[in-house]
């Protein structure tokens, strides 16, 4: 297009300079021709912009991230005249097409329809516009081109993903989520050596039968529910000093890796406790299907702004956290105080893993994981690059 403007621009200097050497009818035809080829082309562009359309339709609205949704958009010429060049931009950060490979420009006849129907995936969890976002219009001359902003631009809200685990590897060692005893789900953990009669309705399987031959009469065995332990997980919500695609890819990981560590201690009758700040610390029970349906509907309101540290949510929850089995804390940076508080929790005979959501560490944090690593505590380093689930189960 340069170069076309660059001929065009001698073309209108050479015809100009013609017809004042020369004059004449013909040298002057030539010169107010060579002027309103690029007016023609102007008018020409701004005409096909009025009269341009394109439709484009999706699947749905409200997605899971990574999921492949039904995606086609349609260019049409409803007018007259031929459309010469016509080309559609997609959003490319955030979303990816399939099949877009296979665009180009499109030249429309009068009344011709161009639709192409294809699959649109998410690659990040938030609120975005996905699908064409403009259009760029080229006359026949290749002198003048107008960006068409396509004013209904399709908006989704998409969701943080669920990923399924086999195990859980960032539990502390010698105690598997599935065998602990302070993970099981039954209503009568333990049994005391009392015993007493036999009332109608009782368990058969309760029945102390040496006791009951001893008094010729049946006798129960009493039992006391004892309360579960529960695995305490920490988010850290607060701002992601990074570039705004690397700061996602973070937030997204932290949010899946809480996810998916809840959904297994779901699936293994685990309960488990979320802490996190979202203007005050919250705690979120999850003890079955119901709280961990409700707990992925607040993750798709949450925001990383938090202005509480992770290490304030950890001191402010062991009030609340007696029967804890172990404590996961997922962050995205190792700060003094948080080493100073996981150690000391560590010392007093805690289970802990922290999870890392970080592509490289300083020396500083090197040694403190180090550190921390020595006093027991199970570390993971996360990167961009990284499946979270495979970094979990592994």
């Amino acid at each position: 297009m340069f170069i076309n403007r660059i001929i065009m621009l001698i073309l209108i200097i050479a015809s100009a300079i013609f017809a004042s050497h020369y004059g004449g009818n013909v040298s002057y035809a030539l010169f107010y021709m060579s002027l309103s080829i690029p007016v023609v082309s102007i008018l020409y562009t701004f005409y096909v912009y009025i009269r341009f359309r394109i439709y484009q339709e999706i699947g749905q609205r409200l997605v899971v991230k990574g999921d492949f949704i039904p995606y086609s958009f349609t260019l049409a010429n409803e007018d007259y005249i031929t459309f010469r060049s016509i080309k559609v931009n997609f959003f490319h950060d955030k979303s990816s097409i399939a099949n877009i490979d296979d665009i180009s420009e499109y030249c429309l006849l009068p009344g011709q329809l161009e639709k192409m129907e294809t699959h649109l995936r998410c690659r990040y969890r938030g609120e975005y516009f996905v699908g064409a976002s403009t259009v760029d219009i080229i006359d026949y001359f290749y002198l003048c081109k107008i960006t068409y902003p396509i004013s209904s631009k399709l908006k989704v809200t998409v969701l943080p993903r669920i990923v399924n685990i086999p195990r859980l590897s960032i539990a502390p060692e010698l105690k598997d989520v599935k065998n602990t005893s302070f993970l099981r789900n039954v209503s009568l953990d333990a049994m005391d050596l009392e015993t007493r009669k036999y009332i109608a309705g009782d368990s058969k399987k309760q029945i102390h039968w040496k006791v009951s031959a001893r008094h010729n009469q049946l006798f129960v065995r009493k039992f006391i529910s004892n309360p579960k332990a529960e695995t305490a997980i920490f988010m850290d919500l607060r701002m992601v000093r990074e570039d705004s695609i690397t700061a996602i890819i973070i937030e997204d990981q932290i949010l899946e890796g809480t996810l998916a560590i809840a959904n297994y201690c779901k699936d293994n009758n685990t309960r488990v406790k979320v802490y996190y700040e979202q203007g005050g610390i919250k705690n979120i029970f999850i003890g079955g299907k119901m709280d961990f349906d409700f707990f992925y509907q607040l993750t798709t309101q949450m925001h990383f702004h938090s202005t509480i540290p992770v290490e304030s949510i950890i001191q402010e929850s062991l009030n609340f956290t007696e029967n804890t089995g172990f404590y996961i804390v997922i962050t995205h940076e190792i700060t003094v105080e948080l080493y100073i508080t996981i150690l000391g929790l560590s010392e007093n005979g805690n289970d802990l893993s922290l999870l890392l959501i970080r592509d490289t560490v300083g020396e500083d944090e090197m040694e403190m994981m180090k550190s921390l690593k020595l006093s027991g505590v199970l570390i993971k380093q996360v990167t961009r690059e990284d499946e979270i689930g495979e970094v979990l189960k592994a």
